[in-house]
């Protein structure tokens, strides 16, 4: 589902184990000072994020490439996917939070942000060919396009959050949680109906076209559920990425003398906590260490990492220029993929819905422009 990775097909060579040993030495490593950190519950957030990681990468599953099939092409099976994994999270998410078990889940404001961040997001993940996890996972597994698109991702996530303080000035509803005035069996019932009507009717269309879903990717759908569900249940939240680049990217220019701390953003409680303590402290950025090393260890023993060249300048300025969109796009629209797609629809948030048109619509220009910058639509 996703062309920005690298199949793992072939086992590796020689020249290949001295990274597989430096890969597993800095996971153990990492591992190691995340215990004196945060404990065994950081570990196990770094470990499950090293699963998805693999997961990712060994099924070939993804986003942007995707949602760029149905636009080009008429392929949905992989939407169809996607709506699965979100009907299966929300079997777990929208119960749990309305049991007050898990707090209420990935709620965010529907607002004139999220409009323009989403669409923002759309063009950036079409020009840089992944999208959050797809940069992590493609990065592990040693695409150059996705070693130049993370850094502009996380230097788009800092400007998104200078941005999004004046932003939610520009018009905001509120959160709004689909069914919220219901009963909890009702309104479990009134987010799986949507999610289900979306999922059957992409996959209907797709039967119609003559197309079959692939058993790679049903096991992916149903691997990464389940995984899901682990990191709702040991962090008390649905899996987020792009909150981890935006605390990278706080950090670094907090070292390079910027007042990060004075900005409206990081003086909000939950930000200003992840910028006082240690990234290892921060849930997001945990997994997506997992993710990084995790892709790049199963990569590595699959041979995957042989032949990973430098595209063309071209397709390296559209990663650049696609990562800082999409950075600045996450933290406007409050998630990419995964953090407002897959936890905001589970999670029975209005604005989950919202992103996924906005950012289609957003993909749709990305696409239009891609042959600009030396890539096919």
């Amino acid at each position: 589902m996703n062309t920005a990775s690298p199949a793992t097909t072939s086992k590796p060579t020689g020249a290949e184990w001295p990274v597989i040993l430096l890969l597993a030495l800095a996971a153990l490593g990492l591992a190691g000072l995340v215990a004196l950190d945060t404990g065994m519950r950081g570990v196990s957030l770094f470990a499950l994020g090293a699963a998805l990681g693999a997961v990712f990468i060994g099924f070939q599953y993804g986003f942007a490439s995707a949602w760029r099939r149905w636009v080009v092409s008429g392929e949905t099976m992989g939407l169809a996917a996607h709506f699965l994994l979100i009907g299966l999270c929300a079997l777990v998410f929208i119960p749990a939070g309305a049991l007050g078990l898990n707090g209420a889940g990935s709620l965010a404001p529907v607002s004139t942000s999220l409009f323009i961040g989403a669409f923002i997001f759309g063009i950036g993940m079409q020009l840089a060919n992944g999208c959050g996890s797809g940069v992590l996972f493609s990065f592990g597994g040693g695409s150059g396009r996705m070693m130049v698109a993370l850094p502009f991702f996380i230097l788009g996530s800092l400007l998104g959050s200078f941005l999004l303080p004046t932003a939610l000035g520009w018009g905001s509803l509120g959160q709004v949680a689909i069914g919220g005035g219901a009963s909890d069996g009702a309104r479990l019932l009134l987010n799986l109906l949507p999610i289900a009507g979306a999922g059957g009717a992409f996959y209907l269309l797709g039967r119609r076209r003559g197309q079959a879903m692939p058993r790679r990717l049903l096991v992916g759908t149903a691997v990464i559920a389940g995984l899901c569900w682990l990191v709702f249940a040991m962090s008390g939240h649905p899996w987020g990425v792009t909150f981890g680049f935006t605390l990278w990217g706080a950090k670094i220019a907090s070292a390079l003398g910027v007042p990060v701390e004075n900005f409206a953003f990081w003086q909000w409680a939950g930000p200003k906590r992840a910028l006082d303590h240690s990234v290892l402290a921060d849930v997001s950025s945990l997994m997506d260490f997992g993710m990084l090393l995790g892709a790049g260890l199963l990569a590595a023993l699959g041979g995957g990492l042989r032949g990973q060249g430098w595209p063309p300048a071209r397709q390296l300025a559209a990663a650049a220029i696609g990562g800082v969109l999409m950075g600045i796009g996450a933290r406007l629209g409050f998630g990419c993929n995964i953090g407002a797609f897959l936890a905001g629809i589970a999670s029975g948030s209005l604005h989950g819905w919202i992103w996924f048109v906005m950012a289609m619509a957003g993909s749709w220009v990305g696409i239009r422009w891609r042959p600009a910058f030396g890539q096919a639509r």
